[in-house]
């Protein structure tokens, strides 16, 4: 597939072109550690795959080899709507992106990627910007509606964490209100409205779900933080005092996902899959229908665009963070 490298010498970023520009790499390099998460099908080219039967869900599962997806104009379980049809997690994850360098300098460098969806008429151009000696790749993003009417749609932020930076007792600092738990089959937590962050399992005991679960549970549920005061988190792992952020536009993205995978058994991974994702998005619940009832799609108007940046960053030798300024500055508590 074709590939995109950025590097200096504090990250190196790989992102997948020819599969939804999938930011597959996410390396922090003085201490050799990737922070993305790989499924352990691996990264698949959909345009050498030949399934043996259609998934009633889509071909997303068949495709999602882990990393950062950039999801539209769905996210979830499938979904029709005004006359067209996506199955999970939309389009734009799983078709080739165009990419030109349009600058590369000895201080900076920056890559400039877009695709337009098959079957919605929506744009997405987006800019990877790396410079030199800083820990920290800015991502600014413009959607473009390039009809005349006015268009719901839902975009997430799809990015996936593992090990080694991914482990039992990891932190997430994240300024949230609530968190709302939905019915799932392999969730242990109590469906409900429960307050940022503690939430009862299925037998009335307290979960921290700030705190990443030792590697006994098995479980894979979908909850929705709400309520944020900015639009930031923090995941932080104690013991290589190594930690993630990602500042975004919360008025964009009011809603983060949180997708938490830990040894879930049968299809697609079959208990090998130890991972958690959190993941801005600009609606909840989590299937369009949902949505819609719950009035929390935004529509872009016709003829317009939405313009928004996200910072992501990795930073050493803390164990809390207070805040994660929208410039991608850390805050320690």
């Amino acid at each position: 597939m074709r590939t995109l490298i950025l590097e200096n010498e504090c990250l190196r970023i790989v992102s997948l072109l020819d599969k939804g520009s999938d930011i597959m790499e996410f390396r922090y390099k003085p201490l050799d550690i990737d922070l993305m998460w790989h499924s352990p099908m691996g990264y698949r080219n959909p345009s050498m795959f030949v399934e043996s039967c259609a998934f009633s869900l889509g071909p997303f599962i068949d495709f999602y080899g882990g990393g950062w997806q950039d999801i539209l104009p769905i996210a979830g379980a499938g979904a029709k709507h005004r006359g067209a049809e996506w199955g999970l997690h939309g389009e734009t994850a799983l078709i080739p992106w165009d990419c030109t360098i349009i600058k590369e300098a000895p201080g900076e460098v920056v890559a400039h990627l877009s695709v337009d969806c098959y079957r919605y008429p929506l744009r997405l151009d987006k800019e990877f910007t790396l410079r030199r000696g800083e820990a920290l790749l800015t991502i600014r993003e413009r959607l473009i509606n390039r009809s005349s009417q006015d268009l719901e749609f839902c975009w997430l932020q799809h990015p996936a964490f593992g090990e080694p930076f991914l482990a039992p007792g990891t932190i997430i600092d994240i300024p949230a209100k609530e968190v709302i738990i939905e019915e799932y089959p392999w969730s242990r937590l109590t469906p409900g409205r429960w307050k940022w962050p503690k939430v009862p399992d299925r037998n009335k005991e307290e979960v921290d779900l700030s705190r990443v679960p030792s590697k006994d549970v098995c479980a894979e549920e979908t909850a929705f933080i709400t309520g944020l005061k900015e639009g930031w988190y923090a995941i932080t792992n104690l013991d290589l005092k190594l930690g993630f952020g990602l500042a975004w536009d919360k008025a964009v993205y009011p809603t983060v996902w949180f997708w938490q995978n830990y040894n879930r058994p049968d299809y697609p991974w079959f208990g090998r899959c130890w991972n958690m994702a959190l993941e801005p998005c600009t609606s909840h619940p989590g299937t369009f229908e949902k949505q819609l009832k719950a009035e929390t799609i935004p529509k872009i108007k016709g003829n317009s665009s939405i313009e928004t940046e996200i910072k992501a960053l990795v930073y050493t030798g803390l164990t809390k963070v207070k805040r994660i300024t929208p410039e991608g500055k850390v805050e320690e508590t």
